[in-house]
């Protein structure tokens, strides 16, 4: 029994220790994310990588977790279409802009601060923010703190506190460890298998565009995204989901789907009842990937609310 205990022993260890070896004495050319955007400074001598294209009110897209702003491709499109002038910003620690010298300001505050920031850089006023999921969190703390430039919220499957949704397992807890996902980012075949069964996941077992699990490995190929990923991460076990609607007077639309496995409508209705001035549209059958599964529907409801007349 000792000896077979042991050969197990041996065998898990070769089974962790091995892979990353083999892959670092002949390495995978990981996937590039799109070509870069502008550059914009943000706060603290740090600048964010944007996508910026149309002209007209202004429209800033803020990602989730982890995610980049290339994410948000369709609809950045479909927005410039309608006559807006669209930013889509790769959050610090993602993509192609900077990332943090301090591990504790991978919080929802810091990222709050990018944001107007980068309001301010760009001399922006009356500003439609959409944050999608942990996006969402972020645009309501950034208008509770300054909402001078800010006319509006949009919050496409939001993020929001525990008590809003159910409590998540400790197998995820542990997938999303830094150690673990180190050693997924070391091991690129692994990494795309949980990266694709993730996917699956958020868009609720629907259809996914043809780019996206490539565009997802990218952003987890560049340089950053997984100790960003892993330190937000902590800090929402820490309680840094907690956000206040009612610190928000802008008025707020909430868009939410029915079949949100990774945000459920719990969190939508929770930030609207507890919201000054907020509306919910639930889409049926929706899942947290409607900035991609229900591009047009979502394009027309911003616009319409970011330009009611």
């Amino acid at each position: 029994m000792r000896r077979l205990l042991l050969f197990v022993l041996v065998l898990a260890i070769a089974a962790i220790a091995v892979p990353p070896a083999y892959f670092k004495i002949f390495p995978e050319r990981p996937p590039q994310l799109p070509a870069p955007g502008v550059r914009i400074p943000v706060q603290g001598g740090l600048a964010v990588n944007a996508i910026v294209r149309g002209d007209g009110p202004a429209v800033v897209l803020v990602h989730g977790l982890p995610g980049s702003g290339y994410d948000w491709a369709p609809l950045t499109d479909a927005l410039a279409a309608r006559g807006f002038h669209v930013i889509a910003y790769d959050r610090i620690g993602y993509g192609r802009s900077d990332t943090r010298s301090n591990d504790d300001d991978f919080t929802i505050a810091s990222n709050a601060q990018d944001l107007l920031g980068l309001l301010v850089n760009q001399d922006l006023h009356d500003v439609t923010i959409v944050g999608w999921s942990y996006g969402g969190p972020i645009a309501i703390e950034a208008a509770g703190r300054d909402a001078s430039r800010i006319g509006r919220l949009v919050l496409v499957a939001s993020g929001g506190p525990a008590e809003a949704q159910p409590k998540r397992s400790s197998l995820m807890n542990l997938l999303f460890a830094e150690s673990v996902l180190d050693w997924l980012h070391a091991v690129p075949p692994v990494g795309r298998g949980v990266q694709a069964a993730m996917s699956r996941n958020a868009f609720s077992g629907g259809p996914e565009p043809d780019w996206w699990l490539p565009q997802l490995a990218a952003n987890f190929a560049a340089p950053n995204t997984v100790h960003a990923f892993a330190e937000e991460e902590d800090s929402i076990a820490d309680g840094d989901a907690s956000i206040d609607p009612l610190t928000v007077g802008v008025p707020i639309l909430l868009i939410h789907g029915n079949d949100d496995r990774l945000a459920p409508l719990s969190i939508g209705q929770w930030i609207k009842s507890h919201a000054r001035n907020a509306r919910l549209v639930v889409v049926e059958g929706g899942s947290h990937m409607l900035p991609l599964t229900h591009t047009e529907m979502l394009a027309d409801r911003i616009a319409g609310f970011a330009r009611p007349d």
